[in-house]
């Protein structure tokens, strides 16, 4: 920059500027500043609108395939998925694009609940039996479930950083 004097240190980069963090195991736990807690509550709101498309789409395919599913012996219906499942699905997809909506406003209430709404949904799942270690295929899915986990728990840190970043508490209660 032309303005500058010679000799002069260059200001650093807003992501990489260093930022005070709370003492102990929960600064270490906390985002750098606040552009990279932005950045992680953004996965977390991406990959949870993600999830909410992916589910809707499958459930529009399960409303569907009885009716555009060809019957190759005369008289038999295809196979369809229990309404109980398909409510839970609908509303599971539903909550889980709201929370993620929460986090991208910022709101630590809706990371936490977004985290812990998806555990508990992959346990209630595999109560059911619908989650297994049968195969490749469920391999895969663990992986993919690990990997919405995985930006959902950074979602949480990046909502408790950022609100560290912005609101810093006042001198008498540090």
């Amino acid at each position: 920059m032309a303005s500058e004097q010679p000799g002069a240190e260059p200001e650093p980069a807003p992501e990489t500027e260093i930022w005070a963090r709370p003492p102990g195991w929960r600064g270490r736990m906390m985002a750098a500043n606040p552009e990279q807690a932005r950045r992680w509550m953004r996965w977390a709101w991406v990959c949870g609108l993600v999830w909410w498309v992916w589910t809707t789409g499958v459930l529009f395919v399960w409303m569907a395939a009885p009716v555009l599913a060809v019957s190759e012996v005369e008289g038999t219906a295809p196979a369809i998925p229990p309404a109980k499942l398909m409510i839970y699905y609908g509303a599971e997809a539903f909550v889980i694009a709201l929370l993620a909506l929460g986090v991208m406003r910022r709101w630590r209430p809706a990371a936490i609940l977004l985290t812990a709404g998806f555990v508990v949904s992959r346990i209630v799942l595999i109560m059911m039996g619908l989650i297994t270690l049968d195969g490749f295929r469920d391999a895969i899915w663990l992986a993919i479930y690990g990997g919405l986990l995985f930006a959902f728990v950074r979602g949480v840190q990046g909502a408790y950083s950022y609100h560290w970043f912005t609101r810093p508490p006042l001198p008498d209660q540090q």
